[in-house]
């Protein structure tokens, strides 16, 4: 493997490889909601009444695709800090990424589905298992310094550590509640990201 030097390996063809695996992934998302065909005579009625039907789709692709940005952007703030990598840093970043080219299924299954709890066990622990893989990655690169700055600050690797973990925290709380409503496991998954979504904006201002 070019760029490697003993067990040090190129950090940029590990973000060249996520960030194409993240394009492609998201772009995914948007082909899973098919165009209604119908006859000529028929569209004028009945094409507002299939555009209808598809917003259960278009709402998670919707959830899905910020969810996915919030992960990329997760992972570019970590590669902010991660100075180095390694042969195992590389390994739980395929792990990684292999969950993330998941997602693409799990939304079209709740899209489809989103009404049956399979589904929503299915999208929830999918997406909760790509968080933690974050948070092992920042854990396994910030432990005792491993692959980030000397004099990081310990006690801002432990916020980040949180930080890391609250959205898979949420996302393992949503499939709990399945067990007792889909519906408000639902609004749990699309409530999420708009949560982060105004927290980043505080943290902005």
């Amino acid at each position: 493997m070019s760029g490697e030097v003993g067990n040090e390996i190129s950090k940029s063809r590990i973000e060249t490889l996520t960030d194409g695996v993240f394009a492609i992934v998201m772009t995914i998302l948007v082909l899973e909601i098919a165009v209604p065909h119908l006859s000529h005579s028929e569209t004028a009625i009945e094409l507002p009444r299939q555009l209808l039907k598809l917003w259960p789709v278009i709402l998670s692709y919707g959830t899905s695709f910020i969810i996915l940005g919030f992960f990329w952007i997760a992972h570019d703030y970590q590669f902010h800090y991660i100075k180095r990598a390694n042969r195992t840093f590389l390994w739980i970043t395929i792990f990684y990424l292999m969950f993330i080219a998941f997602v693409p299924f799990s939304t079209s299954l709740i899209g489809e589905y989103g009404d049956q709890q399979i589904s929503v066990i299915i999208y929830g622990v999918n997406i909760s298992i790509v968080g933690f893989w974050e948070f092992i990655r920042w854990r396994y690169a910030t432990k005792d310094h491993r692959l980030v700055d000397s004099n990081l600050d310990p006690i801002f690797i432990t916020i980040m550590s949180k930080r890391f973990l609250l959205g898979p925290t949420i996302y393992l709380i949503a499939v709990a509640i399945s067990f007792v409503s889909t519906q408000a496991s639902l609004v749990l998954f699309i409530a999420t990201p708009l949560y982060f979504l105004v927290s980043a904006r505080k943290d902005k201002s």
